[in-house]
């Protein structure tokens, strides 16, 4: 695909934040919306993205295979990020529970609200479909290892609380997704198609939310945060660039590749926010962190989709 498509199309997602940003700064959408927005996504339109786009694949040997090296490359490139997290942590010299704040949000990327809509645009519902392996991955380590250790961090750890997470509407959906993509299950085309374009819904929302989302952080100091300019380098152009590298060798389709790809190279995930705020943790750190990312997203997805097809 072109990058120019690419580019227009996360040109189109961030009018949307743009819009989010600007209702919610100015006050004609008040800022609680983006609660109520929230709740709309992950319990209805996301879990019908990923249900819809998982009963439009077809079961076979290479999409077992494809989905295991979104798996596994999910996997590994989380722990990566993670050791690549505390080791920055150390060089700035980060303390507790900052630091572990710092290596969470390096390791974990924004796969749904941002990472679903873009790859559903560039790559279409077979992309979408690998993006939400990596993206049930992402949100595993995320609601277990990395609730309880925000919470320890603080000196709250609860793992109880921490395994209750992992029973959301998004691993429900993507359990449910599977099951009846592995039984061949077909909905009527009226249903299917209602069902599909509720859940297409979630690109817009989920932009709307994140320019809500930035307009409640305050960017007036945050170019002096070194230590997250120098990761965000890493993990959103390096990392990725490294990973098409080393997919090429996979035998792996294209779509998969480039799928993989642009997950790894999302920004912060911005329910961290929310995570380290019931925490009682740096809420302001992961905030800024976010906000960083996400705006410096706007030239790294575009590049590291143009690095990387010169590889997939």
């Amino acid at each position: 695909m072109d990058l120019v498509i690419i580019i227009e199309q996360i040109i189109k997602l961030f009018i949307v934040i743009a819009i989010g940003y600007v209702g919610a700064k100015s006050g004609y959408l008040p800022v609680h919306y983006k609660d109520i927005i929230s709740k709309v996504i992950v319990k209805i339109t996301l879990p019908l993205l990923i249900i819809t786009s998982m009963m439009s694949k077809e079961l076979s040997a290479d999409t077992l295979l494809n989905t295991g090296v979104a798996a596994g490359s999910a996997v590994v490139v989380i722990v990566v990020l993670y050791a690549i997290g505390l080791l920055s942590a150390k060089i700035f010299r980060l303390s507790e529970p900052t630091k572990t704040v710092h290596a969470l949000i390096s390791a974990t990327g924004n796969v749904v609200f941002l990472g679903y809509p873009v790859i559903s645009a560039v790559y279409g519902a077979e992309g979408l479909f690998y993006a939400v392996i990596y993206g049930i991955i992402n949100d595993v380590f995320l609601w277990s290892i990395g609730v309880y250790l925000v919470n320890k961090s603080t000196g709250n750890a609860s793992s109880k609380e921490a395994l209750k997470k992992l029973l959301n509407p998004n691993t429900v959906s993507c359990i449910l997704g599977i099951i009846l993509l592995v039984l061949g299950v077909k909905l009527p085309g009226v249903i299917f198609d209602t069902l599909s374009g509720l859940g297409n819904l979630t690109t817009n929302l989920s932009m709307l939310f994140i320019g809500m989302v930035l307009s409640t952080i305050s960017v007036s100091k945050i170019y002096k945060r070194v230590s997250m300019f120098a990761v965000v380098v890493l993990k959103m152009i390096a990392v990725p660039v490294l990973a098409a590298y080393l997919l090429s060798f996979t035998g792996v389709n294209p779509i998969t590749c480039g799928a993989i790809v642009l997950q790894i190279a999302m920004p912060a995930q911005t329910v961290m926010s929310i995570i380290t705020n019931e925490a009682g943790s740096d809420v302001s750190y992961s905030a800024e962190y976010i906000f960083i990312s996400t705006v410096l997203s706007i030239g790294t997805l575009p590049l590291v989709y143009y690095l990387a097809e010169k590889f997939i």
